[in-house]
């Protein structure tokens, strides 16, 4: 019979957090020792009881204080009848042997109730997923009538980010389904490795959130939702699973056999995304919400790395953490966290069930206007928050329309000083013609002078878009129309050199040698840029000296600006 294992060994049993090997050597022994196997059962029933309000040790990292990755541990449950102990080899033999067509792989994670093994349709070779009930509660007309409900709510849902179910049945009294297999990870460890950036975080929790959605509309309630039950394949898409604690909207766990749910055990849903409905031990009070809160938690956890409050310590500690801690803002997590993306968690994770979003179709609208840079449901709703998001979402329009007002009040200005110089000078009328002509010609210039000073930062921050927007609104046949088009020009500087320089030869050629210059400056050839700005700035001296002072003036300026911070660079290298 062996040496009966200590009463540590046995909780661990019980709860199952034992190794696979461990848990066959104790199965073994407990069909032959009446005394241990009683001591499981004991154990058993003391964590239903501490479930409803007691206390039970969570178990612990690799040092103390540590809290466990609970979403990564199986849904601990524990059936109304006697769990009694089975060979896992046996069971995987019996299975293959009973179910015909498909060919047994290995053994997935199981919990409580049911084992999963990965196998082979061997009629179309493609691999599935089957589970199982467990031997030992066979006689459980509880287990039983669960277990076919899972089958049903599962085959009721379709949905690409659902796992679909294909066959199910009974074969010699064993109760069996198999499901689409998912060649994937646990959405953390996904989330852990990988780690995507920002909005694609969010991205993928959008697709989570539409299938969380798509299950409520169809009246069914998860209830169990975590990373473990969320696979992510090699296509970055995610995949929910296990829908053994789930449950049909609007029934209540006492609604007798009738009821259209399941539920695998005493504990409904697990504590690392457990809602505080759940954690008191509510059942009447879950509905979609529910879903809802723990939609929040996994959120949270993807963009922050943490948990809303801790999860370490006993599990009554817990309990009460889920219920009355508040989470911790994720701006204390993260700085500069994005404030409509905290506003959507808080919402989403409000202890008031009234106060959170009231269905998941709610939370995934939320999620796709801050994806698109529209104002969010949840925030209040002020002039200046509206004009920011108006002006994040439409950049590039904004700009350009910003720049057309800036032309118009320039030109504006213009207008109004030639009118006012007008009236004064009315005594002097031909003169009057000339000045005003002169000064319409400055004003233009000028904001050709403007319009292609955005070009140039627009151009220099490689936003091709804005630029050609910018263009657009250059004169035809101006010089600085020909050279917004030289720079958005793909050619190489060989090619198309030549002829730029030609059309603004003469007075001209220190605005060709500017513009050559800067796209040396772009393209980091430091010295042809000071080399050709140099070149510029003496043709530059060349017509000032001749009597000639029509030169831009933001341009020149652009142009001595490089020329000292190009030399300052030149003294440092020389330092």
């Amino acid at each position: 019979m062996g040496v009966c294992p200590s009463q540590k060994t046995i909780e661990r049993y019980a709860t199952g957090d034992c190794s696979a090997n461990e848990k066959r050597t104790i199965a073994t022994h407990l069909t032959q020792c009446k005394d241990c196997k009683q001591k499981v059962e004991t154990t058993r029933s003391n964590m239903t009881a501490s479930a409803q309000g007691g206390s039970v040790d969570v178990p612990k990292g690799g040092s103390e204080g540590t809290p466990v990755d609970l979403a990564s541990q199986p849904t601990r449950s524990i059936s109304d009848d006697v769990t009694l102990a089975y060979n896992s080899d046996d069971l995987t033999a019996s299975m293959e042997s009973m179910i015909e067509g498909y060919k047994i792989v290995e053994e997935l994670p199981r919990g409580g109730q049911a084992v999963v093994y990965k196998a082979i349709h061997t009629a179309t070779n493609t691999n599935v997923a089957i589970k199982v009930l467990l031997p030992a509660l066979l006689a459980s007309a509880r287990a039983r009538y669960y277990f076919e409900r899972e089958a049903e709510l599962i085959a009721s849902l379709d949905h690409p980010n659902i796992v679909s179910i294909r066959d199910s049945g009974i074969i010699h009294g064993q109760y069996y389904f198999v499901m689409q297999y998912v060649e994937g990870r646990p959405l953390n460890n996904y989330v852990r490795s990988e780690n995507p950036p920002f909005r694609q975080k969010v991205e993928l929790f959008k697709k989570i959130c539409a299938a969380v959605a798509y299950a409520h509309q169809q009246g069914v309630i998860h209830r169990d939702l975590k990373f473990a039950n969320i696979l992510v394949d090699k296509r970055g898409e995610p995949h929910i699973l296990d829908f053994g604690l789930a449950k049909a909207a609007g029934l209540s766990e006492q609604s007798g056999k009738d009821v259209v749910a399941t539920i695998t055990g005493q504990w409904a849903g697990s504590l690392s995304t457990m809602s505080p409905e759940q954690a008191a031990g509510k059942p009447g009070l879950i509905d979609v919400r529910t879903d809802v809160y723990s939609l929040g938690v996994i959120l949270y956890n993807m963009l922050t790395g943490q948990y809303p409050y801790d999860l370490s310590g006993s599990t009554l500690e817990i309990l009460q953490n889920i219920q009355k801690a508040e989470p911790t803002r994720p701006r204390h997590i993260v700085r500069k966290f994005d404030s409509d993306m905290e506003a959507i968690l808080v919402t989403a994770l409000a202890k008031d069930r009234d106060k959170r979003y009231h269905s998941a179709a709610d939370l995934q609208a939320d999620i796709d206007n801050w994806l698109e840079g529209r104002p969010i449901r949840v925030k209040s709703i002020s002039s200046i928050y509206l004009l920011r998001k108006i002006i994040a979402r439409h950049r590039y329009t904004t700009t350009v329309a910003a720049l057309l007002v800036l032309i118009m009040l320039g030109f504006g200005y213009f207008s109004f000083n030639l009118y006012c110089s007008t009236r004064r000078a009315q005594k002097e009328r031909a003169n009057t013609v000339q000045w005003a002509t002169l000064e319409g010609t400055k004003g233009l210039a000028f904001d050709r002078q403007v319009v292609f000073t955005f070009f140039l930062q627009a151009w220099h921050q490689d936003s091709v878009k804005q630029a050609k927007w910018t263009n657009n609104l250059l004169a035809k046949g101006c010089k600085e129309k020909k050279a917004a088009e030289f720079l958005l020009d793909t050619r190489s500087l060989e090619m198309k050199e030549s002829a730029f320089r030609r059309d603004l030869s003469g007075q001209y050629a220190w605005f060709a040698d500017f513009i050559v210059g800067e796209y040396h400056y772009k393209n980091g050839e430091r010295d042809k840029a000071l080399k050709a700005y140099k070149s510029s700035y003496a043709a530059i001296e060349q017509l000032i000296q001749k009597g000639q002072f029509g030169i831009d003036r933001l341009l020149a300026s652009r142009l001595m600006g490089r020329l000292d911070e190009l030399n300052a660079s030149d003294k440092k290298k020389v330092e």
